[in-house]
């Protein structure tokens, strides 16, 4: 089937497979995180608990972040934290209470990207497994973070439309979203030897529309520019990250052995499964993605080079307790667990994603830690 073929197809497909099952899940974790809250912590249940549940953790970051941008009296620690998706809730809370335009911006993101996972997966797939992505991508442990004021929808919707329109050889929008994605989260800058595989793979040359692949730098480049101007060092976030979080990159093999002996030693509680175990999961089912990525016949090299730089990444950081979460950034992992939706054992995986997906949105919402 030619492209051309694929997106007139998509087009027709992608409401009955992307939009309305992803709208009716959300619904459903919606309804759940204010039930959760009220049978397990009626305690930390707020009075209007609709939206304020999820109002948690690095949500009012991003709302102080749109208000005052990184100045006074917003806390400069929250440079960490980049710049576009605050600046859309800051658009949107022009005519919106900021919680309802962050949570606007996440669902409207969200949709996208759940169309853009369907359509991507079409052009070298089937329905059917498009529509498993779908489903795999909104029912995954983390997926919480698509509802909540959080930037991973708009990241996650920016990466993949990115990866859509090199598919269909749009350069010019693939670099521009590459480059939104790179102002949005620092896995951004993935995109670009990621995208330029695929520019090579499609043309086997170089011409003057690689100008927008490389452009995808822009990105982080305006971020640095934002620490700079503001104050006085284009790597401030570094200290930050150092200094007042205590994150360092180290040796990967030092971070994911200091990960397995705290899971082996660590006292088992709430902790042990929020701080340790689940982010050494995560380095497993990112570790079982690359795998996928390169010995699958529906992935592409793209799409290896952007997980094993996701990969390498994570397990590079002295404390990785989000990056359960960060894995939401890396779509391939939507695309290996729809395959095995579609499997045999595909009941009891998405049972297991499901469930686990129940028990961190109870955390999440009741104000515990949750990546």
């Amino acid at each position: 089937m030619t492209i051309r073929r694929v997106l007139s197809a998509t087009r027709r497909e992608s409401w009955p497979d992307a939009v309305i099952p992803t709208v009716a899940i959300r619904a459903v974790i919606m309804v759940f995180a204010v039930l959760a809250v009220a049978v397990f912590h009626p305690d930390a249940l707020p009075a209007d608990p609709w939206l304020q549940v999820w109002n948690r953790w690095d949500a009012p970051h991003f709302f102080a972040i749109a208000a005052h941008w990184y100045l006074p009296p917003a806390d400069p620690a929250r440079i960490v934290l980049f710049p576009l998706y605050p600046l859309a809730i800051a658009l949107g809370s022009i005519v919106l209470q900021p919680l309802v335009a962050g949570m606007l911006v996440s669902l409207v993101a969200g949709l996208a990207a759940a169309v853009g996972l369907h359509r991507l997966v079409r052009l070298d797939d089937s329905r059917p497994a498009a529509r498993a992505a779908v489903v795999a991508m909104a029912i995954f442990p983390t997926a919480f973070a698509f509802i909540a004021p959080y930037s991973e929808s708009l990241f996650v919707a920016l990466s993949i439309w990115a990866f859509v329109r090199a598919r269909e050889a749009d350069w010019r929008s693939a670099g521009v979203l590459g480059a939104l994605a790179a102002f949005t989260r620092l896995q951004g800058v993935f995109l670009l030897p990621a995208l330029a595989i695929e520019f090579w793979l499609a043309r086997r040359r170089l011409d003057r529309q690689v100008v927008w692949v490389a452009s995808i730098s822009v990105g982080l480049l305006a971020y640095l520019l934002v620490n700079y101007a503001t104050f006085g060092d284009a790597l401030y976030f570094v200290g930050v990250q150092r200094d007042v979080f205590r994150v360092v990159n180290i040796a990967p093999w030092d971070a994911l052995g200091s990960l397995w002996q705290a899971v082996l030693t660590a006292k088992l509680d709430e902790s042990w499964v929020t701080i340790y175990l689940a982010p050494l999961a995560a380095f497993v089912v990112l570790g079982l993605t690359v795998v996928w990525t390169v010995a699958s016949k529906h992935s592409r090299p793209s799409y290896a080079i952007y997980t094993v730089l996701n990969l390498a990444a994570f397990a590079s950081l002295s404390w990785p307790i989000s990056v359960p979460r960060y894995l939401l950034g890396v779509f391939p992992v939507f695309l290996a667990t729809g395959v095995l939706l579609r499997r045999p054992i595909g009941p009891a995986v998405g049972a297991a994603s499901a469930l686990l997906l129940g028990l961190f949105v109870t955390l999440f919402a009741s104000g515990h830690w949750a990546f």
